[in-house]
């Protein structure tokens, strides 16, 4: 398997990916691909929290409010963080990956299809090459490389960087007019409404 081709801004999250392509193991494959889908939702994840956090009500004190309110939620998926995105920034994810987004997508559910077998050490019976599973780690890899491009161009914040919170408070592009929550509690039933 080829080390893959990363911009700069994501060398340093995808070290771990790089070292099982590299390594000698029969499942790097598999490996590198569930890894890779772990770095797909975490952005996303962060990338949610990132507009949260920006909120003038969350501070140091109530912080763990609010994360406990989304660690809490075992319902809470990659496409419920788009929803959730979508209606915090006056526009959507499909805006900050661009012209890509609609291939990338439907790339995206069909991987997520036989990803969720994996995940659970069952057989996909779909007969996946090892052509498909390199593929596939590369898809994922375009769409975080451009949904991190297009949100650090709207946001500042690209959704890889670590400590969301800091970056949040200390961002310079306020990016939501308003918000449907004005607290904690409203929060926790705002997370319950994108989950359905």
């Amino acid at each position: 398997m080829k080390p893959l081709l990363l911009p700069e801004t994501l060398h340093k999250e995808f070290e771990t990916v790089q070292a099982v392509i590299r390594s000698d193991g029969s499942s790097k494959r598999v490996d590198a691909l569930l890894l890779t889908w772990v770095k797909y939702e975490k952005q996303l994840r962060r990338l949610f929290c990132f507009l949260v956090f920006q909120h003038a009500s969350v501070d140091k004190e109530n912080l763990e409010d609010m994360v406990e309110a989304i660690s809490g939620n075992n319902r809470l998926y990659p496409e419920t963080f788009q929803k959730g995105i979508n209606q915090l920034n006056n526009g959507n994810v499909a805006d900050l990956v661009g012209d890509r987004y609609s291939k990338l997508s439907a790339e995206l559910t069909r991987i997520r299809a036989y990803r969720n077998k994996l995940m659970h050490g069952q057989i996909t019976g779909q007969r996946i090459s090892s052509r498909t599973l390199e593929r596939d780690v590369h898809i994922l890899v375009d769409w975080i490389a451009a949904l991190a491009a297009g949100a650090s161009q709207r946001f500042g914040y690209d959704g890889i960087s670590r400590n969301t919170y800091r970056a949040a408070k200390e961002s310079s592009k306020i990016a939501i007019s308003s918000y449907p929550f004005t607290n904690s509690d409203e929060f926790k039933i705002w997370l319950t409404t994108l989950t359905h």
